[in-house]
């Protein structure tokens, strides 16, 4: 069989899609007749013998003229019919139906007795009752042969994509190191300096600004993977608003011009074209593309200048934001821009250990474009700088202004000296079951000026919303802990708002997926701020619920640093972090690890009992109130032990719960100690 009829050959393919021959007689047809078919189809390995509608056997090529050139063999056979032949030589022919794979055809086929292994095999067609056709067993084997060299040649492709993607992997997780280690190794220093009573203010200032500038960068490099995994697994929403192009681009150029003048490089902003007033598209995600493409330019530019470029470029009735980012930096070979935009990959591996980096953005910002209607594209010489230009759709400008100085659309930016904090005027419900929470949370809602009420489940917080609403006296926002004992956070929104209740409504969650925050709006949230709050933020957030006639702003009154004890691990607690979460308030502090230690044994004794007999939600909830407990005096260690047993819970891994259980239960035992000695000791002054 020439291997050539095999084309083209499938993995699915079945017995009917191979050559096969079609050659049926009758029981009574006389063997001179089928001995002259054979000999002139000599492609035939053989004849099927049937009836109307019955198979009755099969005359093999090799057999019967074996059996014919015996002696007088013409003479006794070819005289008689077909079926006295069939009784000499039949084997048990094999049929099998044509709808069964190669493979499986082919193990029937070499499992039969030693002298019919090589016999053809009968095909029967499910689609025709009554009809047969006969498949040599080379062919078949030939088939059967072909699909594992098939097989064997994916495997090694693979085989080599796989080792590819993870040597990319491996350097990605060695640079992950380095970019993590860097500013962990800033946090750790710079936090055993402030353990110092005696280091001076200033010192102690610029500590603490190392460790913000550098927690800042953790975050960033987490947001990078995130963002990555969401777009591949096709979760990355965009949004499309109206916005300034001109504010946003103008904007983002002023926030980068700090780091650019920090190395001594000119940035500067050029409009080529005038400008549409007013665009649509994701101002996020742009603004995401810009920094990145902006920063890189800073980044690899020892000398000279970066210049944003932007244009608008019109084809047919679609119209195009373009923004070029050149700069005077060390630039790259043909070979370096063909791996530039693979995730986890940079220019080459000196340029990451120069520079650093976790070699997501270009990915990132490439994708991120294409979503937006546009790509991301590099022309580069090596030693002569780059230039990369970003393009996304606007979407229709039908109607909008054009500004032939897009600096017309750009607002007056306030001094930065000038730093503004928001003051507040209101009643605020805060449904929070952790007592430390309710004590942190409550306290810098009461610095800016509002009045907080405390609900410690969500059945609490419902009955006092709607108790509040009835009376004509309703808070004017609720801040809601998603997950807690009795009625969970979704719960108590979706039951506020089947009631009637129309007042603002603003999620707490440890949980920061796009999905988690989608779950909040769907229950009838209004807006969504992630743990560890960021105080401004959620203040600004509850601001804009609150509107302008309930806010004013002041000037920020800076607290000054305070002196801490060094009693303890910064892994087991780390009073820095516990003071960020009180605004340097040493009495709110005691207080919280007070309360802290007055609720552990009751919530323990609960754990203990909701692990014992595999009640998974509450072991689910109580870890979880662990864990923002741990996380709010810094006690990393036991923190990742009840977010460890909360994960297990949530996931049903029951037979893994006794070990996590035991785990956190050490970890803990480490933090309660830590917290009755510095409770007991007095704080150096």
């Amino acid at each position: 069989m020439n291997p050539t009829n095999l084309d083209p050959l499938r993995s699915d393919m079945t017995l009917l899609e191979l050559p096969s021959e079609e050659c049926q007689v009758g029981p009574d047809t006389p063997m001179s007749v089928v001995r002259s078919l054979l000999e002139s189809r000599l492609e035939l390995p053989g004849i099927i013998v049937c009836d109307a509608t019955h198979f009755l056997g099969m005359v093999s090529r090799s057999r019967l003229m074996e059996r014919l050139s015996q002696p007088f063999a013409l003479e006794i056979y070819l005289r008689r019919p077909v079926r006295f032949m069939l009784d000499e030589i039949e084997v048990n022919s094999l049929v099998i139906s044509g709808e069964l794979g190669i493979h499986e055809a082919a193990r029937r086929a070499l499992g039969r007795p030693a002298g019919a292994v090589f016999e053809p095999v009968v095909v029967s067609d499910p689609t025709r009752p009554g009809h047969w056709r006969l498949l040599d067993i080379h062919t078949l084997l030939h088939a059967q042969t072909a699909l594992l060299q098939m097989a064997n040649e994916t495997i090694e492709r693979q085989k080599a994509s796989a080792e590819a993607a993870n040597d990319a992997k491996s350097q990605f997780l060695a640079n992950m190191s380095h970019e993590i280690r860097t500013p962990l190794t800033a946090i750790l220093g710079f936090a055993e300096n402030l353990l110092d009573t005696e280091l001076p203010a200033a010192e102690r200032r610029s500590a603490a600004k190392t460790i913000v500038r550098n927690g800042e960068h953790l975050v960033q490099i987490i947001n990078d993977i995130l963002d990555l995994s969401k777009i591949e697994a096709g979760r990355m929403d965009v949004e499309c608003l109206r916005f300034s192009p001109a504010q946003l681009i103008s904007d983002v150029t002023s926030v980068m011009r700090v780091r650019a003048n920090a190395r001594h490089l000119s940035l500067q902003l050029s409009w080529l074209t005038p400008l549409p007033e007013f665009i649509e598209t994701d101002p996020t995600r742009l603004r995401q593309i810009l920094i990145n493409l902006v920063g890189n330019a800073i980044k690899f530019t020892h000398e000279g200048s970066v210049e944003v470029r932007v244009a608008m470029q019109q084809r047919d009735s679609a119209s195009s934001l373009i923004c070029s980012i050149v700069d005077t930096g060390i630039g790259m070979t043909p070979a370096q821009l063909g791996q530039l935009f693979q995730p986890f990959s940079q220019a080459d591996q000196s340029t990451t250990r120069k520079f650093g980096g976790t070699g997501l953005g270009l990915s990132i910002s490439r994708r991120l474009a294409r979503m937006l209607g546009g790509d991301v594209t590099v022309q580069s010489r090596p030693g002569r700088g780059s230039t990369f230009q970003v393009h996304i759709e606007t979407g229709s400008l039908e109607g909008v202004r054009w500004l032939a100085d897009p600096n017309e659309g750009i607002e007056a930016s306030e001094a930065d000296g000038n730093a503004e904090t928001t003051t507040l005027q209101g009643h605020i419900l805060l449904a929070e079951d952790s007592p430390d929470n309710q004590l942190l949370i409550s306290a810098f809602l009461r610095k800016s000026g509002v009045e907080v009420t405390v609900a410690e489940n969500g059945q609490v917080a419902c009955d006092k919303a709607l108790a509040a609403s009835q009376a004509g006296t309703p808070f004017d926002v609720i801040l809601m802990d998603m997950q807690m004992p009795v009625l969970d956070g979704y719960q108590a929104t979706q039951q506020l708002r089947k009631s009637g209740y129309t007042f603002p409504i603003i999620a707490l969650t440890a949980n920061a997926m796009q999905s988690d925050r989608q779950r909040c709006f769907e229950s009838g949230c209004n807006d969504y701020a992630t743990k560890p709050i960021n105080r401004q933020q959620l203040i600004q957030q509850i601001a804009a619920q609150l509107g302008p006639s309930s806010q004013f702003t002041a000037p920020v009154q800076r607290d000054p640093v305070q002196q801490v004890s060094g009693a303890s691990s910064p892994l087991v607690l780390n009073r820095e972090i516990a003071l960020s979460r009180t605004g340097g308030d040493e009495e709110l502090l005691e207080v919280i690890l007070q309360v802290l230690l007055d609720n552990e044994a009751a919530w323990w004794s609960q754990l203990d009992a909701a692990v014992e007999q595999g009640d998974l939600p509450t072991v689910q909830r109580l870890a979880h109130t662990l864990k923002g407990a741990a996380d709010n005096v810094g006690a990393q260690l036991a923190y990742e032990a009840a977010g460890h047993l909360e994960s297990l819970a949530q996931s049903s891994r029951q037979s893994e719960l006794a070990a996590a259980h035991f785990r956190l239960t050490e970890e803990w035992t480490r933090l309660s100690s830590t917290i009755k000695a510095l409770v007991a000791a007095p704080v150096p002054c």
